[in-house]
């Protein structure tokens, strides 16, 4: 949590701002979908070219966003003399890395469902599902990259906490545990498809944010993510499973 009310409000702020950006960014996903239609190949390169420079050009909102919430966040919370600083925004989602997630939640994902069975209504709607929440995860990955850069480049940060929802799910629960990562741990953000997760820095004073001591003292109780998830009342769901569902404005 950070050290000042209003550095709590900006964490609070950032974190609807990423959100409301995660949700447009589904929307234009629900949008260009029907472009694609497996029974023409074809049409498939389209709705990629056309993801691609969705995800790219919404990775750039993402990471202005991040780099005007650390400006502001660092003026609240960080002790002593300020040191005037541009943040840097991440840099641009690799092309490559892109199209291979469209590609396994999209096309590969669809055609093995369709394999094994599905109805093809069912593979094509758990397909956008999957697609949607691979794109925001890389729109916001950028924004996290962000912040977790800027750690790395300010002398007064002492390492990120992560933030999540209040009812994440286990993987990300377990890793809020973990409480501020610092510098010298040079750990990146981890996130899974449909992850709402953000990063607050953290400088000297600041308190681990939301309910992340909890999930620490549970973590010690337990020492395994399954019996982990079970404290939690996660049931036996994977770390991101829970977020397969039809309801793509969940949050």
């Amino acid at each position: 949590m950070a050290r000042t009310p209003l550095g709590t409000a900006l964490t609070q702020s950032h974190r609807k701002q990423q959100l409301a950006l995660r949700a447009s960014v589904v929307r234009d996903v629900m949008k260009l979908w029907p472009a694609w239609q497996p029974s023409r190949p074809d049409s498939y390169q389209a709705f990629e070219r056309a993801m691609v420079l969705l995800v790219q050009s919404r990775s750039v909102q993402s990471a202005a966003i991040s780099a005007r919430y650390y400006e502001l966040f660092r003026a609240a919370d960080a002790p002593g003399r300020q040191v005037a600083r541009t943040v840097a925004l991440a840099a641009a989602r690799d092309e490559a890395a892109i199209r291979a997630s469209i590609s396994v939640t999209a096309r590969a994902g669809v055609y093995a469902a369709l394999g094994a069975g599905q109805t093809y209504e069912a593979a094509m709607r758990n397909g956008l599902v999957r697609v949607s929440g691979a794109a925001s995860r890389n729109v916001l990955n950028a924004g996290r990259d962000t912040v977790v850069n800027e750690v790395q480049r300010d002398p007064r940060a002492q390492g990120w906490a992560r933030v999540t929802s209040a009812a994440p799910c286990a993987f990300c629960a377990m890793l809020a545990s973990r409480g501020p990562v610092y510098k010298e741990d040079t750990v990146d953000f981890e996130a899974h498809d449909h992850c709402s997760c953000d990063a607050e820095p953290a400088y000297e004073g600041s308190e681990w944010p939301g309910q992340a001591q909890e999930y620490r003292k549970l973590w010690q109780e337990t020492g395994s993510l399954k019996e982990f998830r079970s404290a939690l009342g996660r049931g036996e769901t994977s770390a991101s499973d829970e977020f397969f569902t039809p309801n793509l404005g969940r949050t």
